[in-house]
């Protein structure tokens, strides 16, 4: 019976439709629903309690990760660190979930009917499940991954990039942008396993009014590189349709060369930033990896406004 349920989920449109469609429908005609389409100043104060739930969610998630990754805080441990911002991570993930509900409420089926707000709600899922789980443990048990972690992390990876499959395609930039994050990220948290810090050393030695004007040129170069060989067609220009070549496109010489580029990317940006290698690989990976979803989630915010 699970699995039934689990597969219907998966994508069975007539369960939608017969299912899920109907609370969203009886939702959007609901007492609640009226009341925030009715009240004028109501969205624009959810407005405001979103964003800055946003914000304070966005400052604890990076400055306990990047204290992991490497330039971030370094008067505390990262396991220190972590611990103090428990909290307002806590308190930022409610506020901003029930402003989200109340946001919603004001365009029930305007959402029901965007991919990109069911992207979002598995990235937001997702986000909640690795942070709270695999990043936590693993960062309090120094790198070490737990029964928990392990779950945490097949969980929230399945859901996530089952969505991404499901709800992205090549010909409008999501799908090469997710790509584009995920590579830099993997080129960041790999660039100190081959590249030592006295290989490095030199450039680290140059004027910060040099170096970070260049290194910020360099990795904004390469980045537009990576989008220019993403194949983004909005105006159907392209005879080509990596939609159509399902699997293959992920190794079409153009996506290939993005990737390269992107890793290439992270690399350079690891050592324009100093970080100084002294934490596990796997700690670095779940906080790297906790920034990914997280900023998927706001990607996904985004996009929905011009879906």
């Amino acid at each position: 019976m699970l699995f039934d349920l689990i597969y219907q989920l998966a994508g069975n449109a007539d369960f939608y439709s017969d299912n899920i469609e109907p609370l969203f429908r009886a939702t959007d005609q609901g007492p609640a629903a009226r009341f925030v389409k009715d009240a004028w100043y109501f969205t624009p104060m959810a407005g405001c309690v979103h964003l800055v739930a946003l914000s304070l969610l966005g400052g604890a998630i990076l400055l306990a990760d990047l204290r992991v990754v490497g330039p971030g805080v370094t008067a505390r441990s990262p396991v220190e660190l972590n611990r103090k911002m428990h909290p307002f991570l806590v308190g930022a993930a409610i506020a901003l979930i029930i402003s989200g509900i109340m946001l919603g409420l004001g365009q029930v089926m305007r959402i029901y009917n965007s991919p990109p707000f069911w992207l979002k709600m598995a990235g937001l899922f997702s986000a909640l499940v690795f942070t709270f789980t695999t990043r936590d443990s693993v960062i309090r048990n120094n790198g070490k991954f737990t029964p928990v972690a392990i779950i945490g992390l097949v969980i929230s990876m399945l859901i996530f990039w089952y969505a991404w499959i499901e709800l992205t395609d090549w010909r409008y930039a999501a799908r090469q942008a997710y790509l584009i994050l995920m590579l830099l990220i993997v080129g960041f948290i790999t660039a100190p396993m081959y590249l030592k810090n006295e290989k490095v050393e030199k450039l680290r030695a140059l004027p910060m009014y040099i170096s970070l004007p260049g290194f910020l040129v360099v990795v904004g170069a390469l980045i537009s590189a990576a989008f220019l060989l993403a194949r983004i067609d909005y105006q159907y220009f392209h005879e080509l349709d990596l939609n159509a070549m399902g699997i293959a496109a992920f190794f079409h010489p153009s996506i290939l060369g993005m990737m390269l580029v992107s890793y290439i990317a992270g690399v350079i940006s690891w050592i324009g930033m100093g970080a100084v290698q002294t934490q596990p690989l796997s700690m670095r990976f779940v906080s790297m990896m906790s920034m990914f979803l997280w900023l998927s989630v706001a990607i996904s915010g985004r996009w929905i406004a011009f879906w």
